[in-house]
């Protein structure tokens, strides 16, 4: 069975991409203190874990699947954590 390479990495991102709520969240509940729906907020960052894997299967630079991995993955995800880091409790002391 000869699956293309796109694919095969957008099924096992999503595959994978569920592997931090089952460890640490990110919780609707730190979202629901401010006023804000929690339960939709925290699609964001589902979202954005699944899409790894299709764009680390689309993009062709650099060559290297493994480098191309976490540079998707801080491209995808730096967004989100400036919105993370701006919420009160969350990020630096």
């Amino acid at each position: 069975m000869n699956i293309p390479y796109p694919l095969l990495c957008t099924l096992l991102g999503g595959v994978l991409a569920w592997m931090p709520r089952l460890v640490h969240g990110p919780i609707p509940e730190k979202f629901n203190v401010l006023y804000i729906r929690g339960a939709i907020a925290v699609w964001g960052f589902y979202s954005a874990r699944l899409s790894i894997g299709f764009w680390v299967g689309i993009t062709r630079w650099p060559a290297r699947w493994y480098v191309r991995g976490p540079l998707c993955g801080l491209l995808a995800l730096f967004p989100l954590t400036l919105i993370s880091l701006a919420m009160p409790g969350c990020g630096w002391p």
